[in-house]
């Protein structure tokens, strides 16, 4: 079933031009990314990078003994599968990195060009859940697989980091940003977007096919667990929810004032009427005009007198 949020196409026609509006929502996600480049920053301006590296690893022992009692533990082992096999790991590699910011960008282009009137419901969940994630950044630093000593797992994308470092450039870089795994949240909001939006349905199953690489991808490059996989996808349908209900309520309610702003100085609202009189003396009582004019009386034969209501000068 396709998501809600989706599913009503809302009346979002921009009242900017289209080339203003789009640089508006340039504007809109270099903030966001700014924001969130120094929400990271600011923690290595504060020197507390050696207090959270401790921090991260004993939250990174955590989260494993929690898989361990699940019995999910297994990403040591899924990594095994492929890293003898280089054609496979560059596989990984290139989803791990192409797969998000890449991606996200190419789909909110195709978006907001295709599909404009559903484009704002998708940008502020990625807004929301991205803040969400930030919050939990600072709250439960985790240190990924690969930083994890005594585990065996490999850093995969080390051996393409050139590539991976331009693609997602590291001025501002949480290397303890494990959990949740917003590349799994942010894909799956691409995701749903290719689902309902893609006329061919081989496209759109595609659609659903990319969370679930990215899930793989995440674990066997050894940057996420597989809690971290499952909280960027709670994550990221919390922020959807908010977003489509922000649309269905704040949205819509601004739509309408604007609506009925716009009617009231609409000029078929100011229709000419009769000036009405305000003074009691101008007022006319029609009680004493009878509805019909009485009958003439009779004087004989072939004569008439002409009745009370009928003389015109001073009665005889």
């Amino acid at each position: 079933m396709k998501s809600n949020a989706f599913a009503q196409p809302r009346a979002a026609a921009l009242q900017r031009p289209w080339l203003f509006d789009a640089l508006w929502q340039l504007a809109v996600a270099a903030g966001g990314y700014i924001v969130y480049s120094l929400s990271v920053g600011a923690v290595q301006w504060a020197g507390a990078e050696d207090a959270r590296h401790s921090l991260a690893l004993a939250d990174a022992r955590h989260v494993i003994d929690f898989e361990r009692m699940l019995g999910i533990f297994r990403e040591r082992q899924l990594q095994s599968l492929i890293i003898d096999n280089d054609a496979l790991m560059q596989i990984f590699n290139a989803i791990y990195m192409w797969a998000h910011l890449p991606l996200i960008i190419a789909l909110a282009v195709w978006l907001y060009w295709r599909h404009r009137d559903h484009f704002r419901v998708t940008r502020n969940a990625v807004l929301i859940s991205g803040a969400i994630a930030l919050i939990i950044f600072q709250i439960v630093p985790l240190a990924p697989p690969r930083l994890v000593p005594g585990f065996g797992f490999v850093d995969t994308a080390a051996k393409v980091s050139g590539v991976y470092d331009t693609v997602e450039p590291k001025v501002f870089f949480n290397p303890y940003a494990a959990i949740p795994s917003m590349h799994v949240g942010w894909v799956l909001l691409m995701g749903l977007t290719v689902w309902q939006y893609a006329g061919e349905r081989r496209i759109a199953w595609l659609g659903l096919a990319l969370p679930v690489l990215m899930s793989l991808a995440v674990v066997i490059t050894g940057n996420h667990y597989f809690s971290d996989a499952a909280a960027g996808v709670v994550t990221a349908l919390i922020g959807l929810w908010l977003a489509g209900w922000a649309e269905r309520h704040l949205y819509r309610n601004r739509r309408a004032t604007r609506a009925d702003v716009a009617g009231a100085a609409s000029p078929a609202s100011f229709i000419p009427r009769a000036p009405r009189s305000q003074d009691p003396a101008d007022t006319v009582e029609a009680v004493h005009v009878p509805a019909h004019p009485a009958p003439a009386r009779r004087l004989g034969t072939g004569r008439t007198h002409p009745s009370a209501h009928d003389r015109t000068g001073t009665p005889l």
